[in-house]
């Protein structure tokens, strides 16, 4: 089946957007190759600009994202793999031959997930998540009022997703030190911990982006710490003495061994990783970036190190010891530090992602004190004080919304924007002029690179309606069972 003829402008409604504004009707023709396509949307560009050429036309621009190293991009798209869902992989109790599969199968899900992100935001030209999802649902004239609706729900829910994992990480490394603390203290530990953590993080909520110091060496350390961590516990396994960590009787009904699997691999800020990416690439004309600057690259690497940091938890989940030896090493307590403090320091980058809150712009004015992060910082800490009983509710919303926006929503905007919307075009310009022969030869050309981009991203639909239904549609069928006490 071949795409639609008409296809629309990537900037047909939006022509003064800062990204796109400079697509002229004078500038939007492009020389294109019959043997080569040079399009925003194929195969051939999916390995990054180091098999790209840098292209005016085809870059992806958005001013505001911080420019970053390759190095830098790498530890944000590592980090998020090495936190809570891998430390309580070891007490699921999975089978091998149920883990193992299902390790496999969500990190090349994770991986695919981020190659769709950019995917998509090479094709829109944008990469920006609120920007995308609005052009995905609610692109054209006349959708005012939907954008602005979805514009709200979009931050809202991305806001609630980093608020709610900041206050789970915050919760679990307070409690993970209260069997280590002294019996008698003066103080209930609990809150007075909780407060001690709170004023260490402090200074972290007012961090305005992923590039600052502070929050570049936490990110750097809560890796570091995991790899403790991870070195503590291969050891006490080895002795016979892991035991059970505490915070996984904690948790909501959702968490269950392959699902803890499936959140182990979650992660978000995709897009702007990628847009920080493009940013500190220097532009060079047509010249091709090294391969150490492909975001495809990146991602994979980052992906295939966190496999080799949990795949031997499948194996501990797999072989817990039915009896716990005594160990003169006594590895619990280091064991318990290093987990509080990878969750710990996982929290400032997490912060730093979350949309800020709608405070008044005199209240702005009125001082420099950021007092929308201040506020989210609050109600992170307030979360963490929650009863039992709500915390495991906030668990599972926590586990679902991080699995619905990492495999399902990406999959649901390429179905959208690819089976549902017309492509858009590649060579057409904007606002074409009076029909001529010429006009008539470049809708030819319009058709002919049209019908090759979709036989070039027939892999990629079935992957993503894979993506959609057997792993989205049997989440949600699963979720629903569980809910209503099926299984």
């Amino acid at each position: 089946m071949d795409p639609p003829r008409l296809s629309r402008s990537p900037s047909d409604d939006d022509e003064s957007s800062p990204i796109l504004g400079n697509f002229g009707s004078e500038t939007s023709l492009i020389l294109v190759h019959d043997d080569e396509p040079s399009t925003p949307f194929s195969i051939s560009d999916d390995a990054d600009d180091d098999e790209d050429p840098q292209s005016p036309e085809l870059e992806v621009r958005r001013h505001w994202s911080p420019a970053m190293q390759p190095s830098l991009v790498f530890l944000y798209l590592l980090s998020p793999y090495l936190k809570l869902g891998a430390m309580l992989l070891p007490n699921t109790q999975l089978p091998l031959k149920f883990g193992i599969p299902a390790l496999a199968v969500f990190a090349v899900l994770t991986a695919f997930a981020r190659q769709i992100w950019y995917m998509l935001a090479r094709y829109f030209r944008k990469a920006d998540f609120e920007d995308l999802v609005l052009d995905a649902f609610a692109r054209g004239r006349g959708k005012e009022r939907l954008r602005a609706w979805l514009r709200t729900m979009v931050r809202a829910g991305t806001g609630m997703l980093r608020v709610l994992l900041a206050a789970i990480y915050l919760r679990e490394a307070v409690h993970n030190i209260l069997p280590v603390l002294p019996e008698d203290l003066p103080v209930p530990p609990r809150p007075a911990l909780t407060v001690a953590f709170a004023l260490v993080l402090a200074p972290f909520a007012s961090a305005e982006t992923l590039v600052a110091k502070r929050v570049v060496y936490a990110t750097g350390a809560s890796i570091l710490s995991y790899i403790g961590w991870f070195t503590c516990v291969a050891v006490a396994h080895a002795h016979g003495t892991l035991q059970i960590n505490p915070g996984w009787l904690r948790m909501g009904a959702f968490w269950q061994g392959i699902t803890v699997t499936a959140f182990a691999f979650t992660s978000s800020s995709t897009l702007a990783l990628y847009a920080s990416l493009k940013a500190g690439i220097p532009h060079s004309g047509l010249s091709k970036s090294p391969a150490t600057r492909s975001f495809r690259t990146l991602s994979s690497l980052s992906v295939g190190l966190a496999v080799g940091f949990t795949l031997p938890l499948a194996f501990f989940a797999a072989q817990m010891p039915a009896v716990i030896l005594q160990d003169p090493l006594d590895l619990q307590t280091p064991i318990v530090a290093f987990n509080s403090l990878t969750l710990l320091l996982g929290i400032p980058s997490i912060l730093v992602t979350t949309p800020s809150l709608p405070v008044s712009e005199r209240l702005q004015r009125s001082t420099t004190i950021p007092i929308s992060k201040y506020l989210l910082f609050v109600l992170v800490v307030l979360l963490t004080l929650v009863p039992t009983r709500i915390a495991r509710i906030l668990s599972d919303i926590l586990l679902a919304s991080a699995c619905m926006s990492t495999f399902f929503l990406p999959a649901a905007i390429h179905i959208t924007v690819h089976f549902f919307k017309q492509p858009l075009s590649i060579v057409i310009p904007q606002r074409p002029a009076t029909p001529s022969a010429a006009d008539e030869l470049l809708q030819r050309k319009e058709d002919a690179l049209q019908r090759r981009q979709w036989r070039k991203r027939v892999i990629w639909d079935i992957g993503v309606w894979v993506l959609l239904l057997p792993v989205g549609g049997g989440g949600f069928v699963w979720g629903f069972g569980r809910i209503v006490g099926k299984w």
